[in-house]
């Protein structure tokens, strides 16, 4: 069985590697996945050393049990960002440790075990269902502040940008630290406002994808926050926008190519590239395009995706 298993796998597209242990994991980089296949006595005691080498999303383990399993086994490990996935190979009962709800693993691996085509039922999770509800909230505040900010005088008014936490130097020197928050949120006329709802809407969804909503969410804040800290360390002007955040969006999905040598190898990676040079280019060129922000943001976005990517394999 095992090694119709493996022999299913490569030959859908999956890579294998052979582990200490007779373990060996499977990844696929385009369903973002990663599978680890091992016997129970031969269980290692800790997973991480495997994890650091790859950047994928989600890992599952699954244990073969040929003598069948006792529940103590269940509660003996568990391993930070794992599901483990015990199969009684007497009985053919699947059982999750920690429990979850999902029935992907428990479906293949009974397609598996009939002989069906290995990818059958492992298509990439929810991708016609997923709704990137995030991107649609924030796609939703950015319209409601400007549409507030039309009602009490104009986008454009600086008296209305300072009220609504516009990014005003002296302010913030003297303690509205908030104003770094809000001035992502503010736009200065109708224009800048169009421009980042497009980037927004093209770079959201699936940046929220990959990523997952509230490490997308993470990456976004955090982008908009380091583009409005960089631009009050390198301009006086009075700013606002989302740009840092759109910003840190590309950053974000740069850092997700370079990991991915076949998303970078498919065009993905210099089309990113491209597209930040070019946005580079265009702001070195035009008036009052905040160039600080958008470096800054597009730094934090692409540390941000690193530091979350190494703390989900720790």
């Amino acid at each position: 069985m095992f090694p119709q298993i493996f022999n299913t796998l490569q030959q859908s597209g999956w890579k294998l590697v052979a582990l200490e242990g007779n373990w060996v994991s499977a990844t696929h980089e385009s369903l973002n996945r990663g599978l680890i296949f091992g016997n129970l006595n031969e269980l290692p005691q800790d997973f991480k050393p495997i994890l650091q080498s790859s950047d994928l999303s989600q890992w599952d383990v699954i244990v073969f049990c040929p003598q069948g399993i006792d529940s103590s086994d269940l509660k003996k490990h568990h391993f930070a960002g794992l599901q483990l996935w015990y199969w009684d190979i007497q009985t053919g009962n699947l059982f999750p440790f920690p429990p979850t709800n999902d029935t992907l693993i428990p479906n293949w691996l009974r397609q598996l075990a009939s002989g069906k085509d290995a990818l059958s039922g492992f298509a990439k999770p929810d991708v016609e269902d997923f709704k990137p509800f995030l991107t649609y909230v924030l796609f939703g505040i950015n319209i409601v502040v400007f549409i507030l900010m039309t009602l009490a005088g104009g986008s454009e008014n600086q008296s209305v940008l300072i009220a609504f936490g516009a990014k005003v130097n002296p302010l913030i020197q003297a303690g509205e630290l908030w104003r770094f928050l809000t001035s992502v949120f503010i736009h200065i006329g109708f224009l800048h406002l169009l421009f980042n709802l497009y980037a927004l809407w093209s770079l959201g969804p699936i940046s929220e994808r990959n990523f997952g909503h509230w490490r997308f969410l993470v990456i976004y804040i955090m982008s908009g926050l380091g583009g409005s800290i960089a631009s009050y360390f390198f301009s006086t002007a009075l700013s606002a926008g989302a740009s840092g955040a759109i910003f840190g969006l590309l950053g974000a999905l740069l850092y997700y190519s370079l990991k991915r040598p076949s998303l970078w190898k498919s065009g993905l990676g210099m089309n990113l590239v491209i597209v930040i040079i070019i946005n580079f280019g265009f702001g070195l060129t035009q008036p009052g395009i905040d160039n600080y922000a958008h470096l800054g943001g597009l730094i934090i976005g692409f540390l941000t995706t690193m530091l979350l990517s190494k703390l989900s394999v720790n």
